[in-house]
């Protein structure tokens, strides 16, 4: 059983990421320690910092971010998406972190806008989540791609405000190949930590 530890007048910080090479920057940043909620469902936390790895595509996520949600007191949490998407070219920049403003699910079609926003300086930009990787440039595509963002925000707001919910995305590709090594992920969240860091810094003094 899961107890997050809330601190007088402090925020927790919640943030998922889709692969385990995406996590594991921020886990060393911060020096979380691994810790199960059950068998099949493992966390990494310290203090009021916890980061948690969903899995690609929309039944990993409703799965593993549905039971974990349910088992934490979610009273003071900022969840923070972050984690690699594909770009549209002459749009995006390869290795560059965009905020997104928009998410399409264009399973459903439904559409959600983050509600809380401060400058950060971070360019922003709308996101599709799609069923499977794109890999013929798509073209048809308004800014970013990825497969999980539509459906955190739709497991996590019976869970938490909307308002508390953010996603950072870094552009892998531009949508002609899927990357998944931890080869590919892992310097594209190295190189972008310290603004990940700082964004996350200005959220939980605002």
């Amino acid at each position: 059983f899961f107890v997050c530890k809330f601190y007088p007048s402090m925020n927790h910080i919640l943030i998922t990421t889709a692969l385990q090479a995406e996590a594991e920057p921020i886990v060393k940043q911060y020096q979380l320690e691994k810790k199960h909620l059950s068998e099949n469902l493992f966390y990494f936390q310290r203090g009021d910092i916890t980061c948690l790895t969903t899995g690609v595509g929309e039944k990993n996520v409703r799965k593993r971010l549905s039971t974990f949600l349910h088992e934490m007191d979610c009273k003071n949490t900022i969840l923070f998406n972050i984690g690699i998407a594909g770009g549209r070219k002459n749009v995006t920049e390869i290795g560059k972190m965009y905020l997104v403003n928009k998410i399409v699910s264009e399973k459903n079609g439904n559409i959600f806008l983050p509600e809380n926003w401060i400058k950060t300086g971070i360019p922003v930009l709308p996101l599709t989540t799609v069923s499977k990787g794109v890999t013929d440039g798509g073209k048809q595509y308004e800014g970013l791609v990825d497969m999980e963002a539509a459906v955190i925000h739709e497991t996590a707001t019976k869970f938490i405000p909307a308002k508390h919910l953010y996603f950072l995305k870094i552009v892998s590709d531009y949508m002609e190949q899927v990357l998944d090594s931890p080869e590919q992920v892992l310097p594209l969240i190295t190189n972008n930590l310290s603004e990940i860091i700082r964004f996350i810094d200005q959220i939980r003094k605002n």
